[in-house]
C-alpha cells in the first residue's frame, strides 16, 4: 500500500545510490550547491546529516529495532541495502563514498492525507567513484531507466518489478534530487531554475542563523506549522483546535538526533520564525512533583505550564483563537481585573484522558492556586454575574463530597488562559487541596475525583514511575505522551488509509511507548529536549494464569448475597458484606474477620449503601429486603425508627439513595413488584407526590435521581413494559415523559452526560434488540436495531461499574456475542448456558474485564475485551463477583462467593 512503503526513508535508498552515481558518472558538475535550497518551504521536516549510512547502522543497532523490523517495509530497506553493500565489495566502501557529502531528507505534503520523501544529496568534488559502473552494470533484472525533460533538465526514471512507482531523480549542478513522486523533483527544479522563490531556508532562516550546518549524526529541522500539515493530513477531521493553533504559534526547532538507553532523544534549540520572544521563566522551587500526584493513570497526554505567573501565557498566546468579545470582556472585568490571575501560581496541568470507540474525549485542567475559597468565590460570582441570579442560586452537584458548579460559556479556560486548554463546551469546576479543577463534561470530573480519591494517579502508582521520571522540573513547559493510551485516540481520528495503518502496525508502533517534551528558558533561547521511550522486552505471550485464593472465610451456611464492598470510616480500608441462606447478615473486615452478624427475615435486594445518617462522620449501612428498608451501626445496631415497611403488601425490588445537595438529608427512592414508586425522607416516611407513584410496570433496574449541571433534576425510572419516565422531585411528570422505547425492555439503562439537555442521552436497549437513546427533552435521538439471531436470544446493556461506560450482550443459545457502543462486535464466546449473568468492570482504555458468571456450572470467567481469558482456569463462583483495581501494587483483586466460602484472588497485571 502507498501509504506505508512512504513512510520510512531507508526504503529506498539502493534507489537513491544507484541512480544517483549512473547521473554523477554522466552529469556531475563541480559547481558547489546546498541542497537545503531546493527544499520547498511545506516540508513537515526537515533532516540534514553527513554520514547517513552510520545513521542507519546506527538505527538498526537500537533494542528496539528488532520489533519494529516486523514491518515489511523496513525489511524490504534492509534488504536492499544488504544487496547494494554487496555491490560496494562489503568493506564499507558505501560508508565511505557518502561520509561527508550534505545528505538532506525531507517529508512533503503530495495530497489530501499522502506524504512523500524528497531525498538530495550534494556531492563535493574530488571522490572517488570507480565503483559506479559496477553499480550501472549491475542493475536489477526486468528494470530499466526512461529519460523526459522538465524546464530544460532531463529527469530520469528507474522502472522494475520490484517497485509499485517509478523512481525519478535528476542532477541539479552538484546536487542529486531523488523521489517517488516526480512532481517533488520537477519542485526542486523550479528552486533551482528560480532564486527569488520562497524555500524551506528562507522561510526559517532563523533556524540556519541558528544552527548553519549539521551536527552529531543530524539535526533535524522541524516548525509547528510542519507537525500541523502532517496530523491534519493523517486526520479525517479538520476541526482540530490544539493542532491549529500549535500550527499557529510558528516556532521551529533545530533538534540533534541521539540514541541512548531506551530513548531517541531530539536535542536543540527552539526559535520563533516571526522573531517574538517567549518567557518560559520559572519559579525557583516548583511544584511539579507536588502536581503530579493529581494527575490520572488514565492520562493519554498531560501539558505542564511551570511558570512563575499565568500572565507569561500572553507570550505565546494563540492569535488564531477567534474570542467572543462579549465573553472575553465579561472575563476581563469580573475575573482578571478582580484580582483573579493574582492567586494563581503559575503551575497548570492539562490532562487529556485515553478514549474508547467513539467517546468524548474527556479533559481536565489543573490550576494551582493559594487561595481556592476566594477563587472558587469569584468564579461563582462571574457565574451567577452570567444569569444576573443570587450567589446563592447557583446550581451546584456534589460528588465525593466535592461540590462541582459549571459555567456555561463555550471554551471557557481558552478565554482565561490567551487561547489556550481548548476544549470546553461547558467548565465544570471544584477546588481540592490547593487546585482549582476544571473539566470538560460532569463525567470527566467524576471519572477524575474518583481516580484521585483511589490514589489512581502518577504520584502513586509503581507503574506509571516513567511518566513521573518523564518530567523535568526545572522546565517551563512539559507534555508528556502515553502512547499506548493515547494510541486509541489517534486511532480514532486518522482517516481510513491511515487507520488501516495504525491499526495493522499497532504492536510495532506502541513499543515505542512514551514521548516526552520540555522546553527550558536559556539565556540563548529556549533549549528543547523531545524524547521518545521505548520498551526492549520483546513481546510477551501470554502463559496460562490459574488463580490460587490468597484469602478465605468459611461460614457453616451457604452464602446467598454479596460480597458487597464498603468503606470503613475510620481507616478507609475495604470491607465485605455477605448474606447466608439463613439470611444472617455478615461483615467481614479487610483481613476477613468478622466484625458483626445480624439476622434478616428475608433476602437482602439489590445493593448496599453507606449514610452518615447522624452527620458525625461515622457511616452506617442501608439496605432493603422485600418489605423492609434497614440501618445498622457499626457495631450491628439498628438505627432508632427502623427497620421500616413503606410499601405494605407489595415488594421491594429496588432500593437507590438519594442525596441532593450532598447535605445528609437522605431520600430512599423505592421500585416494587406492582410498578409503584416510593420516595421516602430520612426517617422513612413518605413523601407528598411519592406515595406511590405509580408507572404501571415494574421496573428493569432501580430508579435514580441524576443532577446534571446547567439541566437540574431528573427523577429517572425505566420500565419492564418500555416506557421511560422523567419526573421533578415532586414527582410531577416532565414535558414529553412517558416516552416509548418498545414494546419490552429487560435491561439497564446509562446515562451519557453532554452538558445540555438536548445533548445528554438515556441509553438502554429493548427486548427486540434495538438501541435508543433518548435525550432529556424526551426526544428520542438515536434508534440503531440490531441483528436478532433467534426468537429467543436476549439483549442487554451491561456498566461498568462506575456508570461510566458500557456494552451490549446478545445472549444466544450456545453463544454471547459482546458489542461495543456502536453496536459492533468486539468479541464472541461459545457457552452453552441459559442462566449467566454479565458484569463490565473498567479502570482506563487498556484496563478493562468483562464477567461471564455461570449459575448452573457455578463458574466465573474473567475476558480481556479482546475476548482472551484471563484465567485459564475459571473461577468457582456461585453469583456476582466484586473486583478492585490496585494502581499502588498493579494488581487486580477478586472477591467471590462459592458455597459457604468468601473467597479473595489477586490477579496481578
Amino acid at each position: 500500500m502507498r501509504v506505508i512503503r512512504i513512510l520510512l526513508i531507508t526504503f529506498i535508498l539502493a534507489g537513491i545510490l544507484g541512480g544517483g552515481y549512473y547521473i554523477y558518472q554522466k552529469y556531475y558538475l563541480f559547481s558547489k550547491s546546498s541542497a537545503l535550497d531546493l527544499i520547498a518551504p511545506d516540508a513537515v521536516f526537515v533532516f540534514e546529516t553527513d554520514k547517513p549510512v552510520f545513521v542507519w547502522n546506527q538505527l538498526m543497532s537500537q533494542p528496539f529495532w528488532e520489533r519494529m523490523s516486523d514491518m515489511p517495509s523496513l525489511q524490504n530497506a534492509a534488504k536492499q541495502l544488504q544487496h547494494l553493500d554487496s555491490l560496494f565489495g562489503q568493506d564499507g566502501e558505501m560508508e565511505k563514498t557518502l561520509r561527508g557529502n550534505q545528505f538532506v531528507l525531507s517529508m512533503h505534503p503530495v495530497g489530501k492525507e499522502e506524504f512523500d520523501f524528497l531525498y538530495a544529496i550534494a556531492i563535493g568534488p574530488g571522490a572517488d567513484f570507480e565503483f559506479l559502473e559496477k553499480l550501472e552494470s549491475n542493475l536489477p533484472t526486468l528494470s530499466q531507466i526512461n529519460t523526459r525533460n522538465y524546464s530544460n533538465v532531463t529527469i530520469k526514471e528507474f522502472q522494475s518489478l520490484d517497485l509499485d512507482r517509478n523512481l525519478s531523480y535528476t542532477l541539479l549542478n552538484n546536487v542529486l534530487i531523488v523521489s517517488y513522486t516526480s512532481f517533488l523533483v520537477e519542485e526542486a527544479i523550479r528552486y533551482s531554475q528560480n532564486s527569488g522563490i520562497e524555500n524551506f531556508r528562507s522561510r526559517y532562516k532563523e533556524l540556519f542563523e541558528a544552527q548553519p550546518s549539521t551536527k552529531g549524526m543530524g539535526v533535524f529541522r522541524v516548525s509547528s506549522q510542519g507537525v500541523s500539515r502532517l496530523v491534519e493530513g493523517i486526520s479525517r477531521n479538520q476541526d482540530l483546535d490544539m493542532i491549529k493553533s500549535f500550527g499557529r504559534s510558528n516556532i521551529a526547532a533545530n533538534l540533534e538526533l541521539k540514541f541512548s538507553d531506551e530513548k531517541i532523544i531530539f536535542d536543540g534549540l527552539a526559535v520563533f520564525v516571526d522573531g517574538k520572544e517567549v518567557n518560559l521563566s520559572h519559579p525557583t522551587q516548583s511544584q511539579s512533583k507536588e502536581l503530579n500526584k493529581f494527575v490520572s493513570n488514565r492520562t493519554a497526554a498531560y501539558f505542564n505550564y511551570n511558570l512563575q505567573s499565568p500572565r507569561q501565557l500572553k507570550s505565546i498566546q494563540d492569535t488564531g483563537f477567534q474570542y467572543k468579545s462579549t465573553l472575553k470582556g465579561d472575563i476581563d472585568k469580573n475575573l482578571v481585573q478582580r484580582g483573579f490571575l493574582e492567586d494563581l501560581t503559575g503551575e497548570l496541568g492539562y490532562m487529556l484522558f485515553e478514549i474508547a470507540g467513539a467517546e468524548q474525549q474527556d479533559r481536565v485542567l489543573l490550576i494551582q492556586t493559594e487561595s481556592p475559597d476566594q477563587q472558587i468565590r469569584l468564579l461563582k460570582q462571574f457565574n451567577s454575574g452570567m444569569d444576573k441570579m443570587d450567589l446563592s442560586l447557583v446550581p451546584v452537584d456534589y460528588y465525593r463530597d466535592q461540590e462541582i458548579f459549571v459555567v456555561v460559556a463555550e471554551e471557557f479556560p481558552a478565554h482565561l488562559f490567551e487561547g489556550k486548554f481548548v476544549g470546553f463546551p461547558d467548565t465544570y469546576i471544584t477546588a481540592l487541596n490547593g487546585y482549582l479543577i476544571f473539566a470538560n463534561s460532569s463525567k470527566a470530573m467524576k471519572v477524575y475525583l474518583d481516580d484521585y480519591f483511589n490514589d489512581n494517579t502518577w504520584g502513586k502508582t509503581v507503574a506509571f514511575k516513567n511518566m513521573l521520571e518523564s518530567m523535568v522540573n526545572d522546565a517551563g513547559f512539559n507534555m508528556t505522551v502515553n502512547i499506548p493510551k493515547f494510541y486509541s485516540s489517534l486511532v480514532e481520528i486518522s482517516s481510513p488509509n491511515w487507520k488501516a495503518f495504525f491499526q495493522k502496525y499497532a504492536p510495532q508502533l506502541t513499543s515505542i511507548d512514551l514521548m516526552a517534551l520540555h522546553v527550558r528558558q536559556q539565556d540563548k533561547g529556549n533549549r528543547v529536549n523531545l524524547e521518545f521511550g521505548y520498551n526492549p522486552q520483546p513481546i510477551k505471550t501470554v502463559s496460562d494464569v490459574v488463580l490460587s485464593e490468597n484469602r478465605s472465610v468459611q461460614f457453616d451456611k451457604l452464602l446467598v448475597y454479596g460480597p458487597r464492598s464498603i468503606q470503613n470510616f475510620v481507616d478507609r480500608s475495604t470491607e465485605f458484606v455477605v448474606q447466608d441462606e439463613d439470611f444472617v447478615l455478615h461483615l467481614l473486615s479487610s483481613d476477613g474477620e468478622p466484625v458483626f452478624s445480624f439476622p434478616l427475615e428475608e433476602k437482602i435486594t439489590g445493593a448496599i449503601y453507606q449514610v452518615d445518617y447522624f452527620k458525625n462522620g461515622k457511616l452506617q449501612l442501608l439496605f432493603a429486603t422485600s418489605d423492609k428498608v434497614y440501618i445498622l451501626d457499626r457495631l450491628g445496631n439498628l438505627v432508632s425508627g427502623f427497620p421500616v415497611n413503606p410499601v405494605g403488601d407489595e415488594q421491594i425490588i429496588h432500593l437507590n439513595l438519594v442525596d441532593y445537595n450532598n447535605d445528609r438529608d437522605y431520600r430512599y427512592f423505592l421500585s416494587t413488584d406492582e410498578g409503584n414508586l416510593y420516595l421516602l425522607d430520612r426517617e422513612g416516611r413518605g413523601l407528598d407526590g411519592w406515595n406511590p407513584k405509580s408507572v404501571n410496570a415494574a421496573l428493569t433496574t432501580k430508579p435514580a435521581h441524576h443532577r446534571i449541571a446547567g439541566v437540574g433534576d431528573r427523577m429517572i425510572a425505566l420500565a419492564s413494559d418500555g416506557q421511560l419516565y422523567f419526573f421533578n422531585r415532586r414527582g410531577e411528570g416532565e414535558l414529553g415523559s412517558p416516552i416509548r422505547l418498545g414494546t419490552g425492555i429487560e435491561s439497564d439503562y446509562i446515562l451519557v452526560e453532554r452538558g445540555s439537555a438536548r445533548d445528554t442521552r438515556v441509553v438502554t436497549i429493548t427486548a427486540d434488540g434495538e438501541i435508543v437513546h433518548v435525550n432529556l427533552q424526551g426526544e428520542v435521538a438515536f434508534r440503531n436495531q440490531l441483528e436478532r439471531p433467534d426468537r429467543e436470544s436476549r439483549f442487554s446493556l451491561v456498566k461498568d461499574q462506575k456508570d461510566d461506560r458500557y456494552l451490549f450482550t446478545v445472549h444466544e443459545f450456545n453463544k454471547v456475542s459482546i458489542l461495543n457502543p456502536e453496536g459492533k462486535a468486539l468479541f464472541v464466546l461459545d457457552i452453552f448456558s441459559e442462566n449467566l449473568t454479565f458484569q463490565y468492570f473498567s479502570f482506563g482504555a487498556d484496563r478493562n474485564i468483562f464477567v461471564v458468571v455461570d449459575r448452573d456450572q457455578e463458574f466465573v470467567y474473567l475476558y480481556n475485551l479482546k475476548g482472551e481469558l484471563l484465567n485459564s482456569r475459571p473461577l468457582g463462583g456461585t453469583g456476582t463477583i466484586d473486583l478492585r483495581h490496585s494502581a499502588s501494587q498493579n494488581e487486580y483483586v477478586i472477591y467471590v462467593r462459592e458455597g459457604n466460602k468468601f473467597k479473595e484472588y489477586k490477579l496481578p497485571l
